[in-house]
């Protein structure tokens, strides 16, 4: 994102030459620090759990992230009064709760981290899901922009009785689809937090935004649709994500760290950690394209 928006500034700059000379800018940018940052989205559904704990590369930097090794990480279902601590092996830190699962629904949980002798905390509450009732497919003949191909439909609604926000991601043949973009729904339409849509069917933005026009499904392909229910503050933060992530052309603004929810618990410490402590509720569907 941010090379095409050093390459956007070097045309404008170009096109701007009175010369006929091709002109190679070469920014001179500082190094920037090797921010520690944590992945960590809790599910309720069953068998191993991740967190990843790694420090942020300078972003023209090819390398990856470096991995943080030497941490002690555990959570704790604040309402059950139960702990789970994370085993370090292969990258990340790992908790295999078998054919049970850590999250449950209504229930509050703390990430701790220990870390350079420091202690870090966050928390998130596990939140209930919207409905996906059905997934339809029809073949489609080139119409304009949009190929010919099957285009998938979502037909969803959203629970009665509290504001909901859901997490919609699409897969294709196991892959998450990337010509179509993750999804942020609110009661089933997209922004507002007053709840005039509570228990409406989802409007047809995310009914139709599950197929690309560039790239629609073919014979044998298998689609999947991913719900994942988010708190408000897990909304906001992945609302700011996706900002970030789209955030080029003409009107892009500055591009900012997103705020985190890890807190550390030395108040005069300067040592932060950024990234997100979250937990989801999964529910998912799946049609093959026949």
């Amino acid at each position: 994102m941010r090379n095409k928006a050093i390459k956007y500034i070097s045309v404008l700059l170009l096109a701007a030459s009175v010369t006929a000379c091709e002109r190679v800018i070469d920014l001179d940018l500082p190094d920037g620090d090797d921010l520690p940052y944590v992945d960590a989205w809790i599910t309720d559904q069953p068998g191993v759990q991740t967190i990843k704990f790694m420090k942020a590369t300078d972003y023209m930097s090819q390398n990856a992230p470096e991995v943080i090794s030497d941490a002690q990480i555990t959570v704790t279902d604040v309402t059950a009064g139960k702990s789970y601590p994370f085993t370090f092996k292969n990258g990340a830190y790992n908790y295999d709760a078998g054919s049970n699962s850590i999250g449950v629904i209504g229930h509050t949980y703390k990430l701790s981290i220990t870390w350079k002798g420091e202690q870090f905390e966050a928390a998130d509450q596990l939140k209930r899901n919207s409905i996906i009732d059905s997934l339809t497919a029809t073949y489609e003949e080139e119409d304009g922009e949009d190929k010919a191909g099957y285009y998938v439909k979502l037909y969803a609604h959203d629970p009665v009785g509290a504001i909901d926000y859901t997490w919609i991601r699409t897969y294709r043949n196991g892959e998450l689809n990337h010509y179509v973009g993750e999804m942020l729904s609110t009661d089933g339409t997209i922004g507002g937090d007053d709840g005039l849509t509570d228990g409406f069917a989802f409007i047809p933005p995310f009914r139709d935004g599950v197929t690309s026009g560039e790239k629609p499904y073919e014979k044998g392909d298998v689609v999947k649709i991913l719900f994942r229910s988010l708190s408000k503050p897990s909304f906001d933060f992945m609302e700011q994500v996706q900002a970030q992530l789209t955030n080029d052309g003409l009107f892009g603004k500055v591009l900012t760290n997103v705020p985190a929810n890890v807190r550390n618990l030395q108040s005069t410490s300067g040592t932060k950690i950024y990234g997100w402590f979250g937990t989801v509720a999964e529910i998912s569907a799946t049609k093959k394209i026949e």
